[in-house]
């Protein structure tokens, strides 16, 4: 298992990185494959656990919803100033109360609506928020570098600190296999790589008491995404998301600490930092 795990970071780390160097195109087309197998993968887990929904209206949507963020949030003007993602949005909420009413849905338009939805805004909108990241000027690509350091440093940590030395277990019922050993360690390790690039790249933009802050509140929600997952893997009956990257599971299995992380670590920045 630990062999393919090391090819996958492999082959996947060195694009990763040009693409973040690079930014633009080349980023935008990472993050959107991302959220579109993302999304693919999140509606086969809801479909799985037994509620209905419309993964080709929100496979759509979401390329949209991207594509409008990138273009319109990104490109020129912030999020808030962005009236085509909000009424890409309201499109969307009339295609799918007009597809459940063509199709008599009936008891089961509740479901295919919210969990529509809900894919769009938990998968496509927050990590839509890595091009918002990505755009901030003028240190976006450190503060991009900074966000992924942090995020995989603490995973990183927390699943060989765990498997190691976890003795005590913080979610039985939900991911029996994390413990508070790790969890901390996790903690400690995004704190020390917030350290690292306060001292180095971003050291006119962040004191040190704050970047330990920011580090430790971004592995706390790293963490609860972790869980999130986790829970909607629960509900399926399955142990990964997709079998897409070998030894790491699917896209979501790769990228789902990111999901609440990222929108507040750009919320922080645009609001305090830029």
């Amino acid at each position: 298992m630990l062999l393919p795990r090391i090819a996958t970071t492999v082959v996947g780390l060195p694009l990763l990185v040009a693409a973040i160097y690079f930014g633009n195109l080349p980023f935008f087309f990472l993050i959107l494959g991302i959220i579109l197998l993302g999304l693919r993968e999140f509606y086969y887990l809801v479909q799985e656990s037994g509620y209905p929904c419309y993964p080709w209206l929100g496979l759509v949507t979401g390329l949209l919803l991207v594509l409008s963020i990138f273009l319109n949030g990104v490109t020129f003007g912030q999020i808030m100033e962005n009236q085509a993602t909000s009424a890409l949005i309201g499109l969307a909420l009339v295609a799918v109360v007009i597809t459940s009413l063509i199709r008599g849905s009936g008891e089961a338009a509740l479901s295919e609506w919210g969990v529509t939805f809900f894919g769009l805004f938990y998968v496509a909108w927050s990590l839509a928020h890595l091009l918002l990241i990505r755009d901030l000027r003028p240190q976006g690509q450190a503060v991009t570098f900074f966000l992924f350091a942090l995020i995989w440093v603490e995973d990183i940590c927390a699943y060989w600190v765990g498997v190691r030395w976890g003795r005590h277990r913080i979610a039985e019922h939900i991911s029996p296999k994390k413990t508070w050993e790790g969890t901390i360690s996790g903690a400690i390790g995004a704190m020390i790589v917030a350290g690292v690039f306060q001292t180095t790249l971003l050291k006119q933009a962040l004191r040190f008491p704050e970047a330990l802050i920011l580090g430790l509140v971004t592995s706390v929600l790293a963490f609860a995404s972790d869980l999130g997952e986790s829970l909607l893997k629960r509900g399926a009956g399955v142990k990964d998301s997709s079998l897409l990257l070998p030894g790491h599971g699917g896209i979501l299995d790769r990228f789902d600490s990111f999901i609440l992380a990222t929108p507040f670590f750009y919320y922080y920045w645009a609001i305090f930092k830029h």
